[in-house]
């Protein structure tokens, strides 16, 4: 977020660092800009300095993302085990991870830094994971709901009725039958 105010010694160390920058950067009229803004208030201008594109992405969209991440790799290794009849008898496209909205979810953004800059997920690398569709998010917490279900009852290996009842809670939302434990 663009701070509306700052104090005069936050103006004061940010115009010093932008100073430092403009000697040894190779933008020094943009440096000397950042530097006459801050050194004079101009708030309305604040944001030329404070060229940060989003806002802080909350803690609790980063862990949700790394649990649907995760979710998504459980199912994968199980249905690496479902012989070729299994995985015809179910309708796995259902399940299928399509990303998140870049436009409208801060999941995107986190997903594709962890992806891109810190080397993690590489079963996405190169993958289109903006699925255009912000609908997307409340299926993955709908089955995210069935994972913690599972895994709260120490069940960590997903199988074929567990796949079954993932693709039953997508495509019967409304349905509000009890979780059962499939074992």
């Amino acid at each position: 977020m663009i701070p509306e105010t700052l104090s005069i010694v936050e103006r004061q160390i940010l115009a010093n660092q932008f100073r430092i920058l403009s000697k040894i950067g190779n933008d020094s009229q943009n440096y000397e800009m950042k530097i006459e803004i801050l050194e004079n208030g101009y708030t309305e201008q604040y944001y030329e300095v404070f060229d940060l594109n989003i806002e802080e992405i909350p803690l609790e969209i980063c862990e949700e993302t790394t649990q649907i991440l995760l979710m998504y790799r459980r199912i994968e290794d199980a249905i690496q085990l479902l012989s070729d009849k299994e995985k015809n008898e179910f309708d796995l496209e259902k399940i299928k991870f399509e990303g998140f909205d870049a436009k409208k979810d801060p999941h995107y953004h986190y997903m594709l830094f962890m992806i891109d800059n810190m080397s993690m997920w590489p079963e996405y690398k190169g993958q289109y994971i903006n699925s255009h569709c912000e609908y997307q998010l409340s299926k993955y917490k709908r089955m995210l709901e069935y994972q913690t279900f599972l895994l709260d009852n120490d069940q960590y290996d997903l199988n074929k009725e567990n796949l079954e009842h993932l693709i039953d809670v997508v495509v019967n939302p409304r349905n509000k039958r009890a979780i059962q434990l499939v074992r």
